[in-house]
């Protein structure tokens, strides 16, 4: 008997909905910035702006100056998690995740450097460097504090340690909060000295919010999101399932796809409007089958060379070109470059007013957001 007569049958167009509800993307939210983060498992983050685009998408009445607060204030974190990039998090959420991701995080090597720290000579240096940045520290003071100790690279013991230590990026005064030279602390300082969760805990946690925020979904694709083996990852998902909290459905392939009990699965004929979304965002990066929301063909448009996700906006719920930002005057405006066409006049109407609205929010704060970007656009090089 297959997974398909064992489990009911979504579509593709079913799965679109249910990430696109999930994700807050077919109705904007009445939701504060921290419920909302943990709703849609958090936003990649290492470009300064894309959390507040990301954010903006989503919520009916988002203010930049909402997110700097709730950095400020440390309910919202930046630091490395999934997939070993930067995300913004609830400082919740990333007490919950980092011991499930620290295994892979530590296990990432560089190519061709001899001098490595062994396991042996990095537990002291981390320790040290948890001492040294109960404070917020600049990478340079790091450089400076482990330069040349024991005959090891400066740059190559930094490197390791801020994958060896929860490090967070303290906000500074500027634009979205974070500027290109990062200031690190070490998570617990900066957050109060919590307890971590051990690691069995920490992966059902991560399951649960993969799923409840990108659900249903192969384990493959919750592999994906996470970076992390699909090994490590099933006895969270079997944890979860002996609560009595999972559920299975399957795909038009035959996958079986998981998903949490109570997670709302949408009719398929629900619109879906035009939605602006930021470079690298969450839904697509959640999948390693990601035709629920971009063609494959679409994909070598909207993902460069190196791996770079550029800015997309969406028709119908899956994507449809790309957008960029200019500098016009004092501010900034939206330029639309469909990779499919035609759009129908309420489309069209409903991508004008999102960028008017978008422009809105980044022209007083980096009216070229992205613009180191631009040499991915379609005839400068991609």
């Amino acid at each position: 008997m297959t997974a398909r007569t064992l489990h009911p049958l979504l579509t593709t167009r079913q799965l679109n909905r249910a990430t696109l509800a999930r994700q807050l993307l077919l109705e904007r939210a009445d939701l504060d910035v921290v419920p909302a983060m943990e709703r849609i498992g958090g936003l990649q983050a290492q470009e300064p702006a894309s959390p507040y685009i990301g954010l903006w998408a989503r919520l009916a009445h988002f203010a930049a100056a909402d997110l700097d607060r709730a950095f400020a204030e440390r309910s919202v974190v930046k630091g490395t998690l999934m997939r070993a990039t930067l995300h913004a998090v609830s400082a919740s959420d990333y007490l919950d995740l980092w011991p499930a991701v620290r295994p892979m995080v530590q296990a990432i090597r560089r190519q061709d450097r001899a001098q490595a720290p062994d396991a042996a000579a990095l537990a002291p240096l981390s320790a040290a460097a948890e001492a040294f940045a109960t404070e917020p520290r600049g990478l340079s003071e790091f450089r400076a504090y482990f330069g040349d100790r024991e005959g090891m690279d400066a740059d190559e013991v930094v490197w390791r340690l801020r994958r060896a230590v929860a490090f967070i990026h303290a906000p500074d005064a500027v634009p979205w909060s974070f500027g290109r030279r990062p200031r690190i602390v070490h998570a617990p300082a900066w957050l109060g000295g919590q307890d971590w969760p051990d690691e069995a805990i920490a992966i059902e946690r991560l399951a649960r919010r993969y799923l409840g925020a990108f659900g249903p979904a192969t384990a493959a694709d919750m592999a994906q999101w996470s970076g992390l083996a699909i090994g490590r990852l099933r006895p969270g998902i079997a944890a979860i399932d002996e609560t009595g909290g999972l559920r299975r459905f399957s795909d038009d392939r035959g996958r079986e796809l998981l998903d949490l009990d109570s997670a709302p699965l949408p009719d398929d004929d629900t619109p879906a409007p035009p939605r602006l979304l930021p470079m690298w965002d969450s839904t697509l990066l959640a999948f390693a089958d990601r035709t629920r929301l971009i063609s494959d063909e679409d994909r070598r448009v909207v993902i460069a060379r190196n791996g770079d996700t550029l800015p997309t906006f969406t028709v119908g719920g899956v994507v449809a070109g790309l957008w960029w930002a200019e500098p016009d005057g004092s501010g900034s405006r939206i330029v639309i470059e469909p990779v499919r066409q035609p759009f129908d006049v309420a489309d069209a109407r409903a991508l004008e007013l999102e960028s008017e609205r978008l422009a809105e929010l980044i022209g007083p704060l980096e009216p070229a957001v992205y613009k180191r970007y631009q040499r991915w656009r379609p005839g400068r090089g991609i």
